[in-house]
């Protein structure tokens, strides 16, 4: 997706083949619907619950049949099929280090794997597939490893997708926080709603954030909009601290910035009807 946006924005006619019916099907439904009126606005076309059925290279053009047997064709062709762990050549067999199914490597809570004494951590054991977590990944275990009591998963952890916008990510959905039995609920602020964002043209998106009922500590947060990569860390270093929506809404971010509709989104579990345009 970033990529195909990126290919657009340079001059290229960009078609983009979901095999769902939606982009990123991981996400919220509104994420995906926020991005896909994003990219329609740069000019892709966008084909939804369609499979490539042939692909054909001649005198430097493919041509793709696809399964409502429409043809595409076009200069280049990425393909995003996804990752598998590169173990097949490590013989881990001989080391006594097991993998699962899929190749991964097999490895408990503290990234010991079946073999004592060695260690996996990062992409290849299955951890999320992020540059930051396999850095993190070695924080912990060299933890581990000094007597600390870690475990894979004992912080919080986000990501982003650099699409134009972009989303920001990190705990829990609405959703994942119910399945999990939170007594969970959201509030949500639209990029329309932000003076900053109304200024610079970017109204396009929303911020969200999750709640426990029960603790009022924060489950998680989505945001879709220019730069929330950046911002979803305020929400990232809140819920490490285990901090609750009331520290956010008391809060005073600075004038004019995006970063200031943070504590306003807290505010609307207040009941507060914030104005579109605060202070402005």
């Amino acid at each position: 997706m970033e990529l195909g946006q990126g290919l657009a924005r340079l001059g290229s006619q960009t078609q983009i083949i979901v095999r769902g019916d939606r982009l990123l099907g991981q996400e919220e439904s509104d994420v995906s619907a926020t991005l896909a009126e994003a990219f329609q606005q740069d000019g892709i076309e966008l084909h939804f619950n369609v499979k490539v059925e042939q692909v054909a290279h001649a005198n430097d053009v493919f041509t793709l049949t696809l399964s409502n047997g429409q043809e595409l064709q076009g200069e280049a062709l990425l393909i995003a099929t996804g990752r598998k762990p590169n173990t097949s050549t490590l013989n881990t067999a001989a080391a006594g280090v097991e993998l699962d199914q899929q190749g991964f490597v097999k490895i408990n809570e503290q990234f010991q794997t079946t073999s004592s004494g060695v260690y996996a951590i990062g992409d290849v054991a299955k951890q999320p597939a992020f540059t930051h977590v396999s850095w993190e990944d070695y924080r912990r275990l060299k933890a581990i490893l000094g007597g600390e009591n870690r475990t894979r998963n004992d912080r919080v952890l986000g990501y982003a997708v650099y699409t134009e916008p972009q989303v920001g990510r990190v705990g829990l959905t609405l959703e994942a926080a119910q399945q999990q039995d939170f007594n969970a609920h959201a509030v949500t602020l639209p990029m329309s709603h932000i003076a900053r964002a109304i200024e610079w043209g970017h109204d396009l998106g929303f911020y969200r954030m999750v709640v426990d009922r029960d603790t009022d500590k924060i489950l998680g947060a989505t945001l879709v909009g220019y730069e929330t990569a950046e911002l979803v860390h305020v929400f990232l270093a809140l819920m490490e601290a285990g901090a609750t929506w009331q520290l956010l809404e008391q809060s005073v971010h600075i004038h004019p910035t995006y970063g200031e509709a943070l504590p306003s989104l807290a505010r609307l579990l207040l009941g507060e009807d914030m104005p579109t345009c605060p202070n402005m």
